[in-house]
């Protein structure tokens, strides 16, 4: 008996060239409104998260398949934090570990508050703009990629 090979679609994803910033993020800065704010004051109509080390006192997260975000309060150190970003809207995904070094995620909300650093490598994609449009499948508002005019 042979089964066939599952079909595979291939999305399309269009090439772009990259700009880098770096910055930190000062003791009680929130991230995501942080972010949110430099792309729209620097006009960059797509970004992605390339890496991120830091520390929170506050963790706004939520959960996968729940409405709603949990927020956590203590010591935390970001693991993970990678996403795309633009001036309208952001999708980031965060990774954090407490002070026993048990380990929590998932999709980072306004509220993430730094605690010591929070140390951001930024890459505009100089040839995209990114949006966000509603789909039917998911029934939420996801990435649309665009070659910039």
């Amino acid at each position: 008996m042979t089964d066939a090979a599952p079909t595979i679609i291939v999305p399309e994803a269009i090439p772009s060239g990259g700009r880098f910033f770096a910055m930190r993020l000062k003791p009680g800065e929130d991230v995501l409104d942080t972010l949110q704010a430099f792309v729209a004051a620097n006009n960059l109509p797509a970004a992605a998260i390339v890496t991120v080390v830091g520390s929170l006192t506050h963790a706004m997260i939520r959960y996968a398949a729940r409405p709603v975000g949990a927020l956590r309060e203590g010591l935390f150190e970001i693991v993970s934090m990678i996403g795309t970003v633009e001036a309208a809207g952001a999708h980031v995904h965060i990774s954090c570990s407490d002070e026993n070094g048990d380990m929590f995620g998932g999709h980072m909300l306004s509220g993430c508050l730094v605690r010591t650093t929070c140390e951001i490598v930024l890459m505009e994609l100089t040839d995209l703009t990114f949006g966000r449009e509603p789909c039917p499948i998911s029934t939420w508002d996801e990435l649309v990629v665009r070659r910039r005019a």
